[in-house]
């Protein structure tokens, strides 16, 4: 079933919290997912950083296909860098483990935002305003790239979206942002300087089109794309003892080589690399959210070695799993 709310009533919630609180600047404030039969589980997280710079969380999971109806608004112009981290970004068109970088200038257009039900999504968004955008640039206009030069130097309604792979560099950043140690005034310069790496990365990759995931999914038929989905459903739902590549290929109904090609060209990995990732974020998540122990965690997502668990966890983190567990143990004692 799918549950079609307006953009009032999606953020509802923000407007009641702007309402009964004086939210001072710099301020980090979450919200649940504003879902009116109150059953999907999540968060929205916005982190404001300085005027002009603000960073977003979302995760959730939703128990219906949600469509929120956006109406045409005052035309406005922003930067905006978005992450899909964990789960595909449907209402953005973001596969898992990709990114896109926005730049509208004079936009107002409404539409369908559509968020798909059942699975988590992770997503990490950085909002910059032009203005402030313009005073990081200062008098560098020309070595910015020419798509997002050409928004600031016509002033007309333009809009430019770039997608690409989000790098190791890119992750690790995240996970620093994600896992800030910081409190007050070392805490916002720490994010915004993380931020600020994150946003030259990104134009790096727009000026030199370098990591972009090259668009070859026009050649699949759209059947096959869902039968790919399908199989990453499969993956998924089997992190304890999922299928070989021939199996699953039987399970969807496609042969390993399109599988295999189909799969790298839809979400930009190999099934395997896929499944051993969303391994290491489901891990995570169990260990932040459920307090679980690290043998069970292993268990629970499907490695058979603790020791080589640990290690992988380690480089895609930056930290032990058993400090991860002991860390955001303290973090649920001291809120509960």
């Amino acid at each position: 079933m799918t549950l079609i709310i307006s953009e009032e009533e999606f953020y509802q919630s923000i407007v009641q919290i702007e309402a009964e609180k004086d939210i001072p600047l710099y301020q980090t404030v979450e919200i649940p997912v504003n879902d009116p039969k109150q059953l999907s589980q999540g968060y929205r997280r916005w982190i404001d950083i300085c005027p002009g710079l603000n960073l977003l969380i979302d995760d959730y999971t939703l128990q219906e296909d949600l469509v929120v109806d956006v109406a045409d608004g005052k035309p406005g112009s922003q930067i905006e860098l978005s992450f899909s981290l964990l789960g595909d970004n449907h209402k953005e068109k973001t596969p898992f483990g990709q990114n896109f970088f926005l730049a509208e200038w004079n936009c107002g257009k409404g539409g369908l935002f559509k968020w798909k039900s059942g699975d988590r999504i992770l997503k990490f968004d950085i909002h910059v305003n032009v203005s402030f955008f313009k005073t990081l640039i200062a008098e560098e206009l020309e070595q910015l790239p020419k798509p997002v030069r050409q928004g600031i130097e016509v002033q007309d309604e333009y809009e430019y979206r770039h997608l690409a792979k989000t790098t190791p560099v890119m992750q690790n950043i995240i996970n620093q942002i994600f896992n800030c140690p910081y409190q007050g005034l070392t805490r916002r310069l720490y994010l915004e300087s993380k931020a600020l790496e994150l946003i030259a990365l990104r134009l790096e990759q727009v000026t030199y089109n370098t990591d972009t995931p090259k668009n070859k999914s026009h050649r699949l038929q759209a059947d096959d794309i869902d039968r790919i989905h399908y199989a990453r459903d499969i993956l998924v739902n089997n992190l304890e003892n999922p299928p070989s590549l021939m199996e699953l290929s039987r399970m969807v109904g496609l042969n390993d080589c399109t599988l295999k090609k189909g799969f790298r060209e839809v979400f930009d990995t190999t099934a395997f690399g896929y499944l051993y990732n969303y391994r290491l974020e489901t891990a995570r998540n169990l260990l932040e959210t459920h307090n679980a122990k690290v043998t069970d965690v292993v268990r629970m997502v499907g490695f058979k070695d603790r020791s080589y668990f640990a290690a992988a966890f380690r480089k895609k983190f930056g930290v032990n799993p058993s400090i991860y567990l002991k860390e955001n143990g303290k973090n649920l004692r001291n809120s509960a």
